[in-house]
C-alpha cells in the first residue's frame, strides 16, 4: 500500500475522528496522507522513531504500515497517528520557523543540561504537548 489517509488509520485504531477534530481544529485527517517513509529518509531518523510528521504528510516505518494492513495492534497505531497530527496542528499554529526554533531549541537546552538524547527528546515542550493531547483524544475515544 503506497499511502492511506490519516482518517482511515485513526478509524482502524479506534480513535473518534470527530473528537480528534474537536481538539485539532487546523487539521483534517481525511486530507493528511500517511505513507511509508523512503529508506533514505528513515536513515536520518534516530533509532526508535516510528513516525515523523511533515507539513504535507505523516511518514511511518514500514512495520507500522504492515501492522495497519494486517490490523495488528491497531490501538497503538491510532494513538501514534493522533500524536503526529498534534504535531501538524502545532506546525500550523506556530508556523514553520517558530515551530522549528522551539522544537530544536528545547532539545538543545536539554542537551546542554546534560540530558541524554531520549531524555532531551521527551523534554521537548511540543513533544510533551503531543503526548498529552494524543492521550486525551485516545481516552475520550475509548470511553
Amino acid at each position: 500500500m503506497a499511502s492511506v489517509s490519516a482518517e482511515a488509520m485513526l478509524e482502524v485504531g479506534d480513535i473518534d475522528v470527530a473528537r480528534l477534530r474537536h481538539h485539532l481544529r487546523r487539521v483534517d485527517p481525511a486530507r493528511v496522507r500517511v505513507s511509508v517513509a523512503p529508506a533514505w529518509f528513515r536513515l536520518l531518523w534516530p533509532k526508535g522513531i516510528a513516525a515523523v510528521c511533515m507539513a504535507w504528510a505523516v511518514y511511518v516505518q514500514p512495520e507500522i504500515m504492515d501492522r495497519y494492513e494486517r490490523r495488528d495492534r491497531v490501538e497503538s497505531i491510532g494513538t501514534l497517528i493522533a500524536h503526529e497530527l498534534v504535531h501538524l496542528e502545532q506546525w500550523r499554529r506556530l508556523g514553520p520557523i517558530r515551530h522549528t526554533i522551539r522544537y530544536l531549541g528545547d532539545y538543545l537546552v536539554g542537551r546542554v543540561r546534560r540530558l541524554r538524547h531520549w531524555e532531551a527528546y521527551r523534554a521537548i515542550g511540543l513533544e510533551r504537548e503531543a503526548r498529552y493531547v494524543a492521550a486525551v483524544i485516545t481516552a475520550e475515544s475509548r470511553r
